[in-house]
């Protein structure tokens, strides 16, 4: 048989079967909110679902009398709820639909009552109930409740195993303290937690309160989605002439982060999508010049010109190849005539650029096949794919793949440097 091992080439082992086969470790989704698909698969999810469908499901939920309604993934091309929407349905408890994209939701009259929006207005529409960005985060604090977090997280778990993958980058303090995580040093499939921080100060009082004892990743947000039309653009937005999306954080407080990051040995994941949050970052690590390796994730609206200079700061991209797919329908409307600085991913690969390969779950479902399929159409070899999503995040995360892959290991029938196929999972953890 042939394994795949850390130089990226497949030896030959010869073994009792000496079959033809060809082993991989389980593969890596280096960015997903774990808990977040546990959610959608253990919750009635809103994807494609009309308004009728969205209150019937709603309205089923009442009857087992719950504290709250939390539900995800409805988008415009299918539904557009509203606070009115939801008010009609049910006032006395928090009802609360998330934008497949995460960063918008509406919400009804109780949230907007019980949740202290005072130091985040600008995110908050309270006549329309429309919660963007960093307000999002003061729902998560009060009403998201940790009882059902290890549920949320088998059901996760079984899932991503099932599909051949052995490691998550996952994000998911919203509303959860560190030892609220279900996730165990003995589960089998292992988890790089992504510290999310909102400010300075936050970041200064996870440090205080062992976080980064724990953690050695910090996360940030610079915009939003360019669904939700909060992903920070240089131009107004072509669909949307007054509005250039969300810059969420200064340029000074981002100093502080990266430099924080430098001096305490933390990888920095970046969340930036448009081409005004890709600047802000390429200006802070050009002022910055850190030593240490760090990722930008999404980078989806780029100039050639942000590319090569990403590439001389030595950042790793996140791509996630399935938002080409999802975000056609919006795309050109939301761009316009710079709608060829979209999903640039194969000017990343040719420029060297190391990239790491991901989902962004729940707003995609994990599906590495798929996604490998689609970078190679892209002129993005299987080789190079493959090798990205076994052995390239060790670099980061520090999980030894190797040792594993006589427990947990992908066994394909042809070389998948060639061509990918279904293998078969082999998981005896």
């Amino acid at each position: 048989m042939y394994i795949l091992q850390k130089d990226g080439r497949f030896h030959y082992i010869n073994t009792r079967l000496n079959n033809r086969s060809y082993i991989t470790p389980f593969v890596t989704d280096t960015h997903l909110h774990v808990l977040g698909l546990g959610e959608k698969l253990y919750f009635p999810s809103l994807e494609s679902k009309n308004l009728k469908e969205i209150e019937d499901i709603i309205e089923k939920l009442l009857k087992n009398n719950p504290k709250e309604i939390i539900l995800r993934g409805w988008s415009e091309e299918f539904a557009k709820p509203s606070k009115l929407f939801l008010d009609n349905i049910a006032n006395n408890l928090p009802i609360i639909l998330v934008r497949r994209c995460s960063h918008l939701a509406f919400v009804n009259s109780k949230v907007l009552e019980i949740v202290d929006f005072s130091d985040c207005r600008e995110y908050v529409d309270y006549v329309n109930g429309i919660v963007k960005e960093k307000a999002l985060e003061k729902i998560y604090a009060i009403i998201d409740s940790p009882t059902y977090t290890t549920e949320i997280w088998n059901h996760a778990k079984d899932y991503l195993l099932d599909k051949g993958y052995g490691y998550v980058h996952s994000d998911d303090l919203h509303g959860l303290y560190k030892d609220e995580l279900p996730f165990k040093p003995t589960d089998n499939l292992k988890v790089y937690e992504k510290v999310a921080v909102t400010n300075y100060e936050q970041l200064i009082s996870y440090q205080k309160d062992g976080y980064f004892d724990k953690f050695s990743c910090v996360k940030i947000y610079l915009d939003g989605s360019l669904g939700a039309r909060t992903a920070y653009l240089l131009e107004k937005y072509n669909d949307d002439e007054n509005n250039f999306g969300i810059k969420l954080w200064k340029d000074e407080e981002l100093i502080k982060v990266l430099d924080f990051c430098e001096k305490n040995n933390l990888h920095l994941a970046v969340h930036a999508i448009g081409d005004g949050a890709i600047e802000q970052l390429l200006y802070v690590f050009e002022k910055v010049k850190p030593r240490l390796v760090h990722r930008v994730i999404h980078a989806m609206v780029m100039s050639n010109d942000q590319i090569e200079r990403i590439k001389k700061l030595n950042l790793i991209v996140d791509i996630q190849p399935q938002f080409i797919e999802s975000d056609k329908g919006f795309i050109n409307n939301r761009l316009g005539r710079n709608v060829d600085k979209a999903f640039n991913f194969s000017k990343l690969y040719k420029t060297g650029i190391p990239l790491f390969i991901s989902s962004d779950a729940p707003v995609e479902d994990p599906d590495w096949i798929r996604d490998l399929i689609r970078l190679d159409k892209l002129g993005i070899p299987y080789c190079y794919s493959l090798y990205q999503i076994t052995y390239a995040p060790e670099f980061i995360d520090n999980f030894d793949r190797g040792s594993t892959i006589s427990e947990q290991a992908l066994i394909f029938n042809d070389n998948p440097f060639n061509q990918i196929s279904v293998p078969k999972v082999y998981n005896n953890k």
